[in-house]
């Protein structure tokens, strides 16, 4: 069976190219900085690489063992979102791997119950550790769980 081309009716148009207004990119920072969250409300969210250092070098606040991961609170509060990780000075540290106490926390409902107690261990250790930047978010986020707990 021999087929033809198929002929258009109308010839295509061509077509001016859409005008987008051009994002600014903003420079990646380092260090301890505040990043502005999306979304209808305008907070802050706080970030420090040196402070979750600090929270990976401190022991599991499960089991007591060696942690090797900074967990960020999850469940509780709103803190964190789609695609939005809590604010650096809600994390706490747990051991990370198959079968380990973060997998525990993010697999049982009731580990919810214990990350206020966790984080405020946490928080302590690092006002004992930090001053400046650091010191002052990590006394917001326990102002902040104090006020929550109290609701």
């Amino acid at each position: 069976m021999k087929r033809t081309a198929l002929e258009r009716r109308t010839p295509l148009r061509a077509k001016a190219p859409m005008n987008r207004k051009r994002e600014k990119r903003q420079p990646a920072l380092t260090g301890n900085r505040r990043v502005k969250k999306s979304g209808a409300k305008s907070q802050q969210r706080f970030r420090s690489e040196r402070y979750l250092r600090f929270v990976r070098g401190l022991p599991c606040c499960c089991c007591g063992g060696p942690a090797d991961s900074a967990h960020h609170v999850i469940g509780i509060w709103q803190l964190g979102g789609m695609a939005l990780k809590a604010p650096d000075s809600f994390a706490m540290p747990v051991c990370d791997g198959p079968g380990s106490c973060h997998e525990a926390i993010h697999a049982h409902p009731e580990a919810l119950a214990h990350q206020p107690r966790w984080l405020r261990h946490t928080i302590a250790l690092g006002m004992q550790e930090f001053d400046g930047e650091i010191h002052e978010a990590l006394s917001e986020a326990l102002a902040f769980i104090n006020r929550q707990e109290a609701a």
